[in-house]
């Protein structure tokens, strides 16, 4: 249940990419991008959310209850826990 829920409700459409190997890796985004270094745990909002490396899990809750999640399209945020990098967009 729990993988459909963070493929279903995670929010702006929200899908993973899986990428591996050597060399340069290029992506953009809707606004500058921040690299965060994750030690202990991190939460951003699924919308700002444009890469993180591997070893990192997550895991989508609400914020702000299922009112706000439902009528306003807001609420939903990526608990990240473990040892990392994030990057996220300033804008969404």
């Amino acid at each position: 249940m729990a993988r459909i829920y963070k493929r279903i409700f995670s929010g702006e459409n929200f899908f993973l990419i899986k990428c591996s190997g050597e060399g340069d890796f290029w992506f953009n985004s809707y606004g500058g991008i921040i690299q965060i270094d994750v030690e202990d745990g991190y939460v951003v909002d699924t919308g700002h959310i444009v890469a993180f490396t591997e070893g990192l899990e997550y895991q989508i809750s609400t914020v702000g209850g299922y009112k706000s999640l439902f009528f306003s399209g807001e609420g939903l945020v990526c608990k990240f826990s473990g040892k990392g990098k994030i990057w996220i967009q300033t804008r969404k």
